[in-house]
């Protein structure tokens, strides 16, 4: 588990090195395109698209040779397992060598007024630019953005290893109202908030089964780290709620009013010599009492900073 986390943060880095690196050496200039008058154009790696491709004919290779096996030696084996396996591998390849396609067809031509949108697999489709209904961070190791019409319907996601990203992003920036591009809340659209102890930044998290990306804040006080949706923490400062906790358990930490907390609990232990008053950060183990206490002014500070972010 731990070699599979940290392969998941190495390999994005290493990959977007070597593209930003690449850029900077020309290999993956875009400008005006002569064959369509596109200001730009923006497009997936060919890499991406040969990866794919390669491990989807790898893996129909094998599974095709251990279906075939299977269907031989099916009276001498003892189940249907190696050739569901075979099969199962088999379908995985087709899927890749699919996605392949999809990924090497995908472009989007910029133009003055309008963006010509090729999707992964849907008909091509000129958008106007009145047409944008948002553009929102997207939520994928390489990190872009996933611009939606005003129905809501998914245009396009741009990764920021993709080609022509940057025009992209500068150009939808250029063109679309801010209220478009920050809703909700993009990283390092709303300044950061300092305490003495704490600081509160503002960033997108998902949110229910679809992941819908709403408007959240991290917490950080010394070690201690946790992300928040603005909403509960709006509920906890109108006191509708008593405690709110991190979107994640590693560590679980909290920020709650002392006299929420139950008598007999480990919350009201640490926080019981607070003021009633007064907001705490707490994270496991709890025995250490609050990594962070904010009172008075500058908890009045923290409440209007957390209820102007956008929701």
């Amino acid at each position: 588990m731990a070699v599979a986390v940290l392969l998941s943060i190495l390999i994005p880095a290493i990959v977007g090195a070597a593209v930003r690196r690449g850029d900077r050496n020309g290999r993956a200039a875009t400008g005006p395109t002569t064959d369509t008058g596109a200001l730009f154009v923006v497009t997936n790696r060919r890499w991406q698209s040969v990866l794919f491709r390669v491990v989807g004919i790898v893996f129909l290779v094998i599974g095709g040779f251990f279906t075939l096996v299977a269907v031989v030696e099916s009276e001498q084996m003892d189940g249907p397992g190696p050739l569901i396996t075979g099969a199962g591998i088999t379908v995985a390849g087709v899927l890749f060598v699919v996605l392949a396609m999809g990924i090497r067809r995908f472009r989007v031509e910029a133009f003055g007024n309008h963006l010509t949108v090729r999707p992964w697999f849907r008909a091509t489709r000129v958008v106007a630019v009145t047409e944008i209904g948002s553009v929102r961070p997207s939520l994928n190791q390489y990190g872009g953005i996933d611009v939606r019409d005003v129905n809501g319907r998914m245009l396009f996601t741009a990764t920021t290893i993709s080609i022509g990203y940057h025009d992209i992003a500068a150009y939808l920036q250029e063109r679309l109202p801010r209220k478009q591009t920050t809703n909700p809340a993009v990283p390092g659209d709303a300044a950061s908030w300092q305490g003495a102890t704490l600081r509160a930044e503002s960033l997108p998290l998902p949110r229910g089964r679809k992941g819908t990306v709403k408007s959240g804040v991290r917490l950080t006080a010394g070690g201690v780290s946790g992300h928040m949706h603005t909403s509960e923490l709006v509920n906890l400062l109108n006191h509708r709620i008593g405690i709110a906790e991190s979107t994640t358990s590693d560590p679980l930490v909290f920020l709650c009013w002392p006299d929420s907390a139950s008598p007999t609990s480990i919350v009201w232990e640490a926080t019981k010599d607070l003021p009633a008053d007064s907001l705490a950060l707490l994270a496991d183990p709890m025995e250490r009492g609050p990594a962070a206490v904010l009172t008075g002014t500058e908890l009045t500070d923290f409440s209007k900073w957390i209820t102007a972010l956008p929701r």
